[in-house]
């Protein structure tokens, strides 16, 4: 039967709060890479509907574009974008850091800013502010979520 040893070693002191933060971080950091990414190809599906999605020139294109596989993956991906961003929020409120709370905030809105347009212009395919829009909210987004990049990679190293 094995016995203990005489000198028994302790392990070191582990700060959990200050692991628990390095860890929401570095989930949050990933997280945020993720959604800009997402983002850019958010981005490169909607400038690929424009080039291969035939819609009226007034009225609604929710007939015509229901057809199409581009733009549901599009819309999809925008649902998909929505829910992320909610989790990235709550994630960062969880972790009480303010960098990613104020970053995931901006790019939430951005991004409710491009979903918003979007279907406006689906409505109303005349619309061509609502196509505008949908780019500026796009860009609001990935500004955000790489501000919180930009601002975490500024403080890891400080």
């Amino acid at each position: 039967m094995p016995t203990k040893p005489a000198n028994s070693i302790t392990p070191p002191a582990v700060d959990l709060a200050t692991t628990a933060d390095s860890n929401t971080s570095t989930g949050l950091r990933f997280l945020g890479a993720a959604m800009v990414v997402i983002l850019l190809g958010e981005l490169l599906l909607g400038m690929a509907n424009t080039f291969w999605l035939h819609l009226p020139d007034s009225g609604s294109g929710w007939t015509a574009g229901l057809s199409s596989g581009l733009l549901g993956i599009h819309m999809i991906l925008g649902a998909a974008l929505v829910v992320l961003a909610v989790w990235i929020i709550v994630a960062a409120v969880r972790g009480r850091d303010r960098n990613w709370i104020t970053a995931s905030s901006v790019g939430a809105v951005g991004i409710l800013i491009a979903a918003g347009s979007g279907m406006a212009f689906m409505g109303h395919t005349e619309n061509n502010l609502a196509s505008f829009c949908m780019a500026v909210g796009c860009a609001i987004a990935i500004a955000g979520y790489a501000l919180g990049l930009y601002r975490t990679a500024a403080t890891s190293r400080d």
